[in-house]
């Protein structure tokens, strides 16, 4: 029910308002539906623990209650009696002694579980060394019925072992799912919540929770198919317990995914947050007066010599995760699809994980795959998010009749800075080597959830260096899934010509910007050795088609600037690229070919 009012405000109220209205009083009212959503995403999220908890408390008693069932049976059929505190009596049996008598019946008490149950102590009330003596005992009794009501005793303190287990294991967990009673999600709620989801699968693991394993290799049609065989409440606890490994699990479908990483995004906001506020509540009063002069106090430089670069850091994770809410924030705005997140790490290694799409690629006709480049953070994460707005847009208005969905994937270590200008300085092409993997994987995943090959025209983008990772893609794993190839402003895609890139020269295309440091990128690329035999792709032996970027204000003004819009309209570049998406080619501009031998 939360997930539904959630996604009813979300996806339903907020975007028409936002369509339709404008002003000031839109932006207070879908304020306030914003607030009223986050309630109804903490409610769906705790209520999702809470479900998690109490369904594998449930399982780990009915394997108890399994447990004991058996061992009630064993004893019935062999006439022995259990009493009320789970010990086991039997009566004499065997062959007559020296004194003609048969051997005593007795009453034994389980000590220790066999190989039937899950506990593995020893009784509270009996050593080691006594429980041994006592058992060997019972050998040499000769009552065959000794060992028999023995075992089926063990059984009955596994069950209950097992019973008790859970259940001190779930109680404080449960007692632990708890809200504040206002109507305001603060980022400590979140945080709390991220130590609950951390306390709920500490207690999954302790109880041995049977759920499915996923698959080990990865593999998305593997993740696929083990995810469609999943019951609906393995499903559930999967997401609630394991919303990192459900959310970065390529091949699953895009709804599941974003709300996994959602839930990971508002948890990590909420604990950033959370953290960010605790240093900078012991912050210092950062200058003091010395006599005429103002100056930094020792007592900030303290503080900041220990906090500083943490600070700058959560600063830093916070902005790239306000972002994300933004973009959000925006569905609706001039006809902006519902966005959703298929990748999230706040903490993860290099500068964050984000891979955010707009409208569901699992349904779109038209899916574009964008890879960005160089000093690429999750800090400055939104300049690229509006980038894919933008030729989202552009490509809407190409074929306004067939569902697009651009995708921004940040999913590799960018470089920082390439050092442009001193040739053959360390191993410039190692973030391309170690992203293609992971890109190759993406888009695998992408084609599996969509229903096949056929199933969307699609087009892979790399701007800047996010070319060259794209381009290792191809040349290490035999080729993207992909129809066509874009680049913008490539320092070079490790192979000698577009028809090494696996689909065809014509499916290249090449834009450049005649800006001073989109020409420093190139050829600096190009002086790096990333373009081989020092072809980059837009030169024209490369074999792409050029696309002309046009010569307004925007073409002229960066490296960055190939998503921007002139007067509200597309560039004549933005413009092309939109038609290679929505396959429309007769309607790009491309510039006049030139002889590759020349």
């Amino acid at each position: 029910m939360g997930s539904h009012a959630k996604d009813k405000l979300n996806d339903g109220v907020a975007p028409k308002m936002r369509e339709s209205l404008d002003g000031d009083a839109v932006k207070a009212a879908t304020g306030q539906v914003g607030k009223l959503s986050e309630n109804f995403h903490y409610t769906q999220v705790r209520c999702g623990l809470v479900r998690a908890n109490v369904q594998l408390l449930k399982e780990a008693l009915e394997e108890a209650k399994r447990m004991l069932k058996k061992a009630l049976q064993s004893a019935d059929t062999e006439g022995f009696e259990v009493n009320p505190d789970g010990s086991v009596s039997y009566p004499p049996a065997g062959e007559k002694g020296d004194g003609g008598k048969v051997p005593e019946g007795g009453t034994v008490t389980g000590t220790v579980a066999r190989s039937s149950g899950k506990a593995i102590d020893p009784g509270r009330d009996a050593s080691n060394n006594a429980d041994a003596l006592k058992r060997q005992a019972q050998a040499f009794s000769g009552n065959p019925n000794a060992t028999k009501a023995q075992a089926i005793a063990d059984d009955i303190a596994a069950a209950v072992k097992t019973a008790t287990t859970a259940d001190e294991t779930y109680a404080p967990v449960l007692r632990g799912l708890k809200a504040d009673d206002d109507l305001n999600v603060s980022d400590a709620d979140w945080a709390d919540t991220k130590r609950d989801t951390t306390a709920s699968r500490k207690a999954a693991d302790k109880v041995g929770a049977d759920l499915p394993a996923m698959p080990e290799d990865g593999n998305p049609k593997d993740s696929k198919a083990w995810w469609d065989g999943l019951s609906r409440d393995d499903k559930d606890s999967y997401i609630a317990l394991h919303p990192s490994a459900v959310g970065a699990m390529d091949g699953l479908p895009a709804e599941v995914r974003d709300e996994a990483n959602r839930m990971k995004l508002a948890e990590a906001h909420g604990t950033t947050q959370t953290e960010l506020a605790g240093i900078k509540a012991k912050e210092p009063e950062k200058f003091t007066r010395v006599g005429a002069i103002w100056t930094t106090s020792g007592e900030w430089r303290e503080w900041n010599e220990k906090y500083g670069d943490r600070v700058k850091a959560l600063e830093g994770r916070r902005k790239g995760m306000d972002a994300v809410q933004a973009r959000f924030d925006k569905t609706g705005k001039k006809g902006l699809p519902q966005a959703y997140l298929l990748g999230f790490d706040s903490k993860g290694e290099g500068d964050g994980k984000v891979i955010l799409a707009n409208g569901n690629p699992d349904e779109a006709k038209h899916t574009v795959v964008h890879v960005p480049g160089t000093s690429t953070n999750l800090k400055g994460i939104g300049g690229t998010l509006d980038s894919m707005d933008g030729l989202w847009a552009a490509s809407h208005k190409a074929e306004p009749n067939a569902s697009v969905s651009t995708i921004t994937w940040f999913d590799y270590d960018a470089p920082d800075d390439i050092p442009q200008y001193v040739p053959n300085t360390g191993n410039t092409g190692q973030w391309a080597e170690d992203g293609a993997p992971t890109l190759q994987k993406f888009m695998e995943g992408t084609e599996v959830s969509q229903g096949g090959a056929d199933a969307s025209h699609t087009t892979v983008s790399g701007h800047s260096y996010g070319s060259t990772v794209v381009g290792q893609a191809t040349k290490e794993h035999g080729g993207l899934p992909t129809d066509d190839i874009i680049v913008e402003g490539s320092p070079g895609m490790q192979v000698k010509h577009a028809r090494d890139l696996g689909i065809g020269a014509d499916h290249v295309w090449s834009v450049a910007a005649p800006s001073v440091d989109d020409v420093a990128v190139r050829e600096g690329g190009r002086m790096m050795g990333l373009g081989e035999d020092g072809k980059i792709p837009n030169d024209p032996p490369f074999g792409a088609n050029r696309l002309d970027p046009g010569d307004h204000a925007s073409a002229l003004s960066g490296h960055g600037s190939y998503w921007d819009e002139s007067g509200g309209e597309p560039s004549k570049g933005l413009n092309s690229m939109a038609n290679v998406v929505v396959g429309h080619y007769d309607n790009v501009d491309v510039l006049p070919r030139i002889m590759e031998n020349q």
